[in-house]
């Protein structure tokens, strides 16, 4: 279309009252005083004040304390995920800093039938789910390809048959409704 970042967000905020300022991603392993630099650097946009945050909750915990370091308590809107929403970890004794925070927890309800036709599925039998195999791997912590093992571990090959090792149940299946 030929708009820059700033055209494309202020044509956006004209028509629907929302503009993304900036995006910050935290790193997977942060530096001693990165969630600092997070902070000043929301701060640049200062007509920016409700921040989106989809992080874990200890992301979410060292956001907040470093909002509280730069005395920014009640500067910012925050809206997070159901990491934190449901929890009272990433927010215990950052109160006052959290106060007025909007997070979103969806509906979780179980569905009739689903954890014994779940249980059910084996590696012969569910060739369908492309994420089934990824997901026997993780469960029952072995292996489809031989290529795959590593020499000295502990990880085994999988046979199909560790269904019956989880003696019917599935670890995971209230994870996956």
């Amino acid at each position: 279309m030929g708009w820059d970042w700033g055209s494309h967000c202020r044509a956006v905020g004209a028509a629907g009252g929302v503009c993304v300022a900036q995006s910050v991603k935290i790193p997977r392993e942060p530096k001693p005083g990165e969630f600092d630099k997070i902070i000043r650097r929301l701060l640049e946009t200062s007509h920016a004040r409700a921040v989106i945050i989809f992080a874990n909750e200890d992301d979410i915990r060292r956001v907040l304390e470093a909002a509280k370091r730069a005395n920014q308590t009640g500067h910012f809107i925050w809206m997070g995920s159901d990491s934190w929403g449901s929890k009272i970890s990433p927010v215990l004794h950052l109160e006052e800093v959290a106060e007025g925070s909007v997070t979103i927890l969806p509906k979780r309800v179980s569905v009739k039938g689903f954890d014994r036709y779940f249980s059910s599925r084996t590696l012969d039998n569910n060739r369908r789910n492309i994420w089934f195999a990824e997901f026997w791997e993780e469960n029952f912590h072995c292996k489809l390809s031989r290529h795959a093992l590593k020499k000295g571990s502990s990880i085994k090959k999988c046979t199909s048959k560790e269904h019956g090792d989880a003696a019917g149940s599935c670890g995971v299946c209230g994870d996956v409704r």
